[in-house]
C-alpha cells in the first residue's frame, strides 16, 4: 500500500498504548462489549477507526480498551447486529493481560508491514 501511514509505538496510538492512559479530552465516555450478549462476529473491529484500534478477539470473547476508546461509536448498531456495545460512564482500566493485543502480531489495526489498517468504508453489516 502506497503512502499508507505506519501504526508505530510512536504514533498517537502507540503513545496510548505506552502510557495506558486515555486522553482527557475524549468528552464521550469508552464503550464496553457485554459479553454475555456478544456473538464475537467480529464487526466492531472491523468498525473501530485504526488510529484508536481499541477492539480485540481475545479467543474467549471480545473487548474494548478503555484507553484506546474515544467513544467514537464507529462499532454501534446498525454495525453491531446483536446491539451488545455499550457507554461505560464508570469505567475501570483494561486488565494486565488485554495489553498484550496492541501491536502484537494479533493487532487487527496493523497490518504486516507495519502500516495501519485503512478504514473499512462502510463497515460490514452481519445479519445472523
Amino acid at each position: 500500500m502506497p503512502n499508507q501511514p505506519k501504526q508505530s509505538k510512536d504514533s498517537p496510538r502507540g503513545q496510548r498504548v505506552a502510557d495506558r492512559e486515555r486522553p482527557r479530552q475524549w468528552r464521550k465516555p469508552p464503550l464496553r462489549i457485554e459479553q454475555s450478549e456478544c456473538i464475537s462476529c467480529d464487526a466492531c473491529v472491523e468498525a473501530c477507526p485504526s488510529q484508536f484500534g481499541a477492539v480485540f478477539n481475545l479467543g474467549d470473547g471480545m473487548a474494548i480498551l478503555p484507553e484506546l476508546c474515544s467513544g467514537c461509536g464507529q462499532c454501534l448498531p446498525p454495525v453491531c447486529p446483536v446491539d451488545c456495545i455499550y457507554p461505560d460512564e464508570d469505567w475501570s482500566p483494561a486488565p494486565e493481560q488485554w495489553w498484550r493485543e496492541p501491536f502484537s502480531p494479533h493487532d487487527p489495526y496493523v497490518l504486516a508491514d507495519g502500516s495501519k489498517r485503512p478504514p473499512v468504508n462502510p463497515p460490514r453489516i452481519r445479519r445472523w
